[in-house]
C-alpha cells in the first residue's frame, strides 16, 4: 500500500480520490510534509517565489474587490523570501534607497527600466510589474474620475 502511494507522489499520478480522515490521506501527508522537510533553502525560496507570482497573476486577474496590491508590495515580499535588505537591493539596481522605499509604498510609480530589471532578476516576465502598476492607476483614476467618465458615450459621436 505504501509502496503503491510512494509510486503515485513521485510519478505525480493520483489513480483514486482520497479521503482526509482516512490512514491512506495520512500517509500520504506524511510523504508530502517530509520531502517539504527535506528541501533545501534554495528549494524552499523557489517555492516561495513561485507562490508571489501566482498571487500576482491572480491579483491581475481578479475583479478589484477592496484593497489596491501595490507592485511595491509585491517587490517588498520578493525581498523578504530572499532575505535581501532594501538597501542593498536599491544601490544594487542602481536606486538611491529613497527612492526604493517610494516605489515600495507606491509614492512613485515603478517604470518601464526597474520591470525589465525586476524582470532578470526574479526570472518573470517584466510585464507583469508593469501590469500591476497599470492596473492601480487605472483603478484610481476610474474612481477619482467616475463623474467625468459618466458623460462620454458612443452614441453621441455615431449618426442614427
Amino acid at each position: 500500500m505504501e509502496n503503491d502511494l510512494n509510486n503515485e507522489v513521485s510519478s505525480g499520478v493520483f489513480t483514486e480520490p482520497m479521503d482526509s480522515g482516512k490512514q491512506e490521506f495520512d500517509q500520504f501527508q506524511a510523504i508530502i510534509l517530509n520531502r517539504v522537510r527535506n528541501q533545501t533553502l534554495k528549494q524552499k525560496r523557489i517555492v516561495e517565489l513561485m507562490g508571489l507570482k501566482f498571487k500576482m497573476e491572480d491579483y491581475l486577474t481578479s475583479k478589484h474587490k477592496g484593497e489596491l496590491k501595490l507592485a511595491g508590495e509585491f517587490l517588498k515580499a520578493h525581498l523578504n523570501v530572499l532575505k535581501i535588505q532594501q538597501n542593498k537591493f536599491a544601490h544594487y539596481i542602481g536606486l538611491r534607497p529613497s527612492n526604493l522605499s517610494k516605489v515600495i509604498k507606491g509614492e512613485r510609480p515603478l517604470n518601464s527600466e526597474m520591470a525589465l530589471i525586476l524582470g532578470k532578476l526574479f526570472n518573470q516576465d517584466p510585464m507583469i510589474w508593469l501590469d500591476i502598476q497599470t492596473k492601480n492607476e487605472l483603478i484610481r483614476l476610474s474612481k477619482s474620475k467616475a463623474q467625468k467618465l459618466k458623460k462620454y458615450k458612443l452614441d453621441d459621436l455615431v449618426e442614427h
